[in-house]
C-alpha cells in the first residue's frame, strides 16, 4: 500500500500548517512610507507678528486650568459640609446635656412645689387653725347672737329669751 496524503499529514496541533485546497496565496500589498498631509504655509498673525500654523494644539496647562478650580471648589464644599456637620453634632450634644439638666431641675422643682402645697393645705385645715389660735391665747366663742333690726330683739343668746 502506498502512503496517502492522509497518512503523511501530521496530527492536528503538531505545529505544521496545512494548505487548503484551492487556496491561492495572494501577494501582500506593500505600503509605501506614510507621509503627513501637506501642511499649509504658516501665516503671520497681524497682532503679534508671529507666524501661526494651521493647526493649534492647546497647551496641557491650559487644559487643566479649568478643572483645578472646580475640583478645589468641590473639595472646599465637601470640607465645609463636613465641618458644619461636626459643629452641628457638637451643639446638639451640648444641648442634649442642657436639656437633661433642665429636666432634672424641673423634677426637683415639681417635687418642691408639691411639698409646699401639702404644707399649705395642712396649715389651712380647721384643726390646725384651732390649735394655733389656742397657742396665741384665743378662746372659743359662745354660740353666736343675732340682732333683728326691725324689732331690736337679740336672739340666740344662751339663757336669755329677749329684751
Amino acid at each position: 500500500m502506498s502512503p496517502t496524503a492522509k497518512d503523511t499529514q501530521a496530527p492536528s496541533g503538531a505545529g505544521t500548517t496545512r494548505k487548503r485546497r484551492g487556496a491561492e496565496t495572494k501577494p501582500r500589498r506593500q505600503r509605501g512610507p506614510q507621509t503627513a498631509p501637506p501642511a499649509t504655509k504658516p501665516r503671520k498673525d497681524p497682532t503679534s507678528g508671529q507666524r501661526r500654523t494651521g493647526r493649534t494644539r492647546p497647551d496641557s496647562r491650559q487644559a487643566r486650568a479649568p478643572r483645578l478650580p472646580f475640583v478645589l471648589l468641590i473639595l472646599g464644599l465637601l470640607g465645609g459640609a463636613f465641618v458644619s456637620m461636626l459643629v452641628l453634632h457638637t451643639i446638639l450634644a451640648q444641648d442634649a446635656f442642657v436639656i437633661t439638666e433642665l429636666q432634672r431641675e424641673n423634677r426637683q422643682l415639681s417635687q418642691q412645689e408639691e411639698a409646699l402645697s401639702e404644707e399649705v393645705m395642712e396649715a389651712e385645715s380647721p384643726e390646725e387653725l384651732a390649735r394655733r389660735a389656742e397657742e396665741l391665747g384665743m378662746e372659743p366663742g359662745d354660740a353666736p347672737r343675732f340682732l333683728d333690726p326691725e324689732t331690736g330683739e337679740i336672739s340666740g343668746a344662751p339663757g336669755e329669751s329677749g329684751s
